[in-house]
């Protein structure tokens, strides 16, 4: 949601990569929050004297802190994967469009690629990943924050995408990975929370898209291919970065594909008028079919992310009802104030919810007011947090407290450009408006984070 005329700080490399240590605490850490936060976002944006082209291509770093019922920990460490590593050890760029075309020749190849760990953490198993758009899932220490082996877990054949989601009521994760080649391919995946993952099936794209994010609901995985074509002869020729290879094309529609997960090989597909998403907030079942609520942008653009001001549309909380039985979908506005990032309750995960959390974006009298809010849908009311200016949010990360969807802490790291440095905001979900109960704080700025994770202590 951002952008700016120079270069922001957020997108600048980490500048002092650290194991655990302690940080500075302003205010009262409550005393049940325990357990650690995990971040993941591009950690290098410079290496070999060369800027990458774009924050999808960056290095990963996985930031972390830890809480222990009233101190903090915290750590911030380069996702050094073991192409991270060959190109340490050749001394150049040898994957992604930073690379020459020769070396991203004999890449492709050999069919090895480089998995940065750049956009999101996953917690599985007491173990934790960092993933990126399109690769292995990239292991690292949850103790150290230590880079260790890429895996498939034994069941990835190609890719597994930034955005696993758990549906809670099935106690189990599900994820997808796309296949390009002369069609584009989406392979279907479940991980549950006792057993062994799985690979469920493979879904049939309508054309060559990008596809970031998805949805689970106890009954259905919801796909959506947005009007965005893949120029493939320029991908398989390696010419171009990542915003060379990707064109907006609306005549084609917008698809939500909809796959019975007692029925992987029988989808529906539904058609929609042209839009573009990043992230769902959540799904669940209705009668008639799933109501699917997410982040609806007008168009694409990969120019803004990760830069500090908005100057292209913005997103709006919007919800698809699909009916199964007359194939019709119904869109409808749940919120006025631009917003991205939407988290609702851990354990509400792919059941209904009337509450959403999300990094939210005002324009009043010329001047961005950034907020992190709480969007009751049921009464159609909200709180914020107004963050100071110059102060910019991530996306709110829950930690559940009670049942209620409003009982939570919410975890928000937040670049302060005033003070060039980070922090970790503790807030209470039931009284966001109030404001920090506590902040913890980095000493450097973090570099931009896109997703993050919470595991409970013991």
């Amino acid at each position: 949601m951002r952008s700016a005329n120079a270069v922001s700080p957020l997108l600048r490399s980490l500048s002092r990569p650290h194991g655990f240590e302690p940080l500075r605490v302003e205010g009262r850490l409550p005393e049940s929050l325990r357990g650690t936060l995990f971040r993941a976002g591009p950690g290098l944006f410079e290496r070999f004297g060369t800027r990458i082209a774009h924050a999808f291509e960056a290095d990963g770093a996985v930031t972390a802190v830890r809480f222990d019922g009233g101190g903090a920990q915290g750590a911030s460490r380069i996702v050094e994967s073991a192409g991270f590593r060959a190109e340490e050890q050749a001394g150049r760029f040898l994957y992604t469009s930073s690379a020459s075309w020769l070396d991203r020749m004999r890449a492709a190849r050999k069919d090895v690629a480089k998995t940065t760990g750049n956009t999101s953490t996953f917690l599985w198993k007491n173990r934790l990943f960092a993933l990126m758009e399109n690769g292995l899932l990239q292991e690292m220490s949850p103790t150290t924050l230590e880079t260790l082996d890429a895996t498939g877990l034994g069941v990835v054949t190609g890719a597994f995408s930034a955005h696993p989601h758990r549906v809670a009521s099935l106690r189990t994760t599900f994820n997808f990975g796309v296949r390009y080649g002369r069609k584009m391919n989406i392979d279907l995946y479940a991980l549950p929370d006792d057993g062994e993952p799985s690979k469920l099936g493979t879904v049939e794209a309508p054309w060559q898209s990008m596809v970031h994010d998805f949805m689970a609901t106890e009954r259905h995985l919801i796909l959506f291919v947005g009007p965005v074509r893949l120029k493939l002869l320029r991908a398989m020729v390696g010419l171009g970065d990542v915003t060379q290879l990707f064109e907006w094309r609306p005549e084609l529609g917008a698809r939500l594909i909809v796959v019975p997960l007692d029925a992987i090989h029988s989808p529906r597909t539904f058609e929609l008028d042209p839009f573009w998403l990043w992230h769902f907030s959540n799904a669940y079942e209705e009668v008639d079919g799933p109501c699917v609520d997410f982040c609806r942008y007008p168009e694409f653009s990969l120019g803004e992310i990760g830069e500090m001001e908005s100057t292209g549309p913005l997103p709006l909380l919007t919800r698809v009802q699909l009916d199964l039985r007359s194939g019709k979908a119904r869109e409808t506005k749940l919120f006025d104030v631009p917003c991205d990032f939407p988290q609702v309750h851990p354990r509400l995960h792919g059941a209904r919810h009337g509450t959403v959390f999300a990094q939210t974006e005002r324009n009043v009298a010329g001047r961005s007011i950034l907020g992190v809010t709480r969007i009751d849908l049921d009464r159609g009311r909200s709180a914020e947090w107004v963050l100071p200016a110059g102060h910019v949010p991530s996306e709110p990360v829950l930690v559940p407290r009670e049942a209620s969807q409003d009982a939570t802490f919410v975890l928000d790291l937040v670049f302060d450009s005033k003070a060039h440095h980070s922090y970790v905001a503790v807030l209470d979900g039931e009284q966001l408006e109030d404001g920090p109960l506590a902040t913890v704080h980095f000493d450097q700025a973090i570099p931009v984070t896109f997703h993050g994770s919470f595991a409970a202590a013991g």
